[in-house]
């Protein structure tokens, strides 16, 4: 698309989403402590930047949705323009509603002291049925983050039916999801871009169950899930990134070096 056409595009959209803040930079972005976190409530590139000790550690996640058994995924951002879209203090909210449901996401983010290359976002998400009927619903998560600013060298894994671990490059950043309630009805792991296109296409999506893969390693969560009319589901979960615990082996070079200052030292001083 040309330039011109993008601008024109822009220009529109923030007309018609004058009920969200700054349309001018749609980018929601709060920081605290050693991190930062930004969602796009825009488009599917949703939570794209989850910076910690001025690392990246993300590329992106997000959510979609399919109601009943048949017919394509749709991106929560389709829903409708975001009705609420804030960023405030250490969270960011989206929220978008029609006729047939609402999708709320709340981030709170938590910093780490700088230097810890800690950092923890909790996450609650809130779907509502505003319809007459009971429905069911089949909600997905999808992950892809690039720890250490890496593009691969990653291995993910499910390691348990409600927590997954990623690991990045050797000594970088280490990353695990809990999912606090309910627990996930089926996941999967796999490599870019092959879940996020089966979420695009034009066909009902069933997670696989595979529960590691390595390289540009991305992976999804699902929810099965029949709602009442005018009743609500609610979804809790946890992510954390922390420094790399050294290998064993790494440990004992550390502790052979220390050794060895600590007997030059100690003939310095004989």
């Amino acid at each position: 698309m040309r330039r011109t056409s993008w601008m024109f595009l822009i220009v529109a959209m923030c007309v018609a989403m004058l009920t969200i803040t700054p349309c001018a930079n749609a980018a929601l972005t709060v920081t605290t402590m050693n991190s930062s976190v930004t969602v796009d409530p825009l488009s599917q590139a949703g939570m794209n930047n989850w910076t910690v000790d001025g690392v990246n550690q993300m590329y992106q996640q997000w959510f979609w949705y399919r109601i009943g058994a048949t017919g394509p995924e749709s991106a929560i951002n389709t829903i409708s323009a975001p009705t609420v879209a804030t960023a405030a203090g250490r969270q960011i909210e989206t929220m978008y509603s029609n006729a047939t449901l609402s999708v709320d996401v709340l981030y709170s983010l938590t910093g780490g002291t700088a230097g810890s290359h800690t950092s923890d976002v909790a996450e609650t998400i809130s779907i509502v049925n505003n319809s007459a009927s009971a429905f069911t619903i089949h909600f997905f998560q999808y992950s892809d983050f690039d720890l250490n600013g890496a593009i691969g060298g990653q291995t993910a894994t499910f390691i348990s039916p409600n927590g997954f671990q990623q690991t990045g490059p050797a000594g970088g950043a280490v990353m695990t999801e809990t999912v606090t309630t309910p627990a996930p009805n089926t996941h999967e792991a796999n490599t870019y871009a092959n879940t996020l296109n089966s979420l695009n296409d034009a066909n009902p999506t069933t997670l696989n169950g595979a529960n590691s893969a390595t390289g540009d390693a991305t992976w999804a969560f699902g929810w099965d899930q029949t709602i009442a009319a005018g009743g609500t589901f609610i979804i809790s979960k946890d992510k954390n990134i922390r420094a790399a615990v050294p290998e064993p082996a790494s440990m004992m070079m550390l502790g052979g070096v220390m050794l060895l200052i600590s007997r030059k030292l100690r003939k310095v001083t004989a």
